[in-house]
């Protein structure tokens, strides 16, 4: 099994729960009739969303992967959000301020997941790197230091 299948799985639910319910609300509309395909969008994008985030902000990953991650899931409650005020009718001069703070915040928990690396720190960066050159004046070295 993979690594990642607790999050696909959770991720194949939420649309699995999101179309029963959906399902529902057609079939018995005198208990389910509340729900419909906002609530479902709700539900689906606000998951994967915070699947997202939580894999970015855990997972031992690129820098830039895990940047990827949490921007697509910061996206995804956006548009859950989105979805929300179609669903409940949320004043229309509160939704643009609830998502810059949705984007807000997935500015800090990115930085705070990735520790500010930035995405081209590579081994020349690190202490001891040895370049090309350096490595090949070495190899020459030791092969005259054994042919001594």
């Amino acid at each position: 099994m993979g690594r990642n299948i607790v999050y696909k799985l959770i991720g194949a639910c939420l649309v699995l729960v999101a179309a029963v319910l959906w399902i529902l609300s057609i079939t018995v509309p005198d208990i389910f009739g509340f729900f419909n395909l906002a609530w479902a969008g709700v539900i689906i994008c606000g998951g994967l969303g915070l699947i997202f985030l939580i894999q970015g902000c855990i997972q031992k990953n690129i820098s830039t992967l895990k940047k990827l991650k949490i921007w697509f899931g910061v996206a995804l409650i956006v548009f859950a959000l989105l979805c929300l005020v179609s669903a409940i009718a949320i004043p229309s001069n509160l939704v643009l301020p609830i998502i810059s703070i949705v984007v807000a915040l997935g500015l800090v928990i990115t930085i705070l997941s990735t520790g500010g690396v930035k995405w081209d720190e590579g081994d020349n960066h690190k202490i001891g790197y040895k370049g090309y050159h350096q490595r090949k004046a070495d190899e020459e070295q030791n092969q005259n230091n054994s042919d001594k």
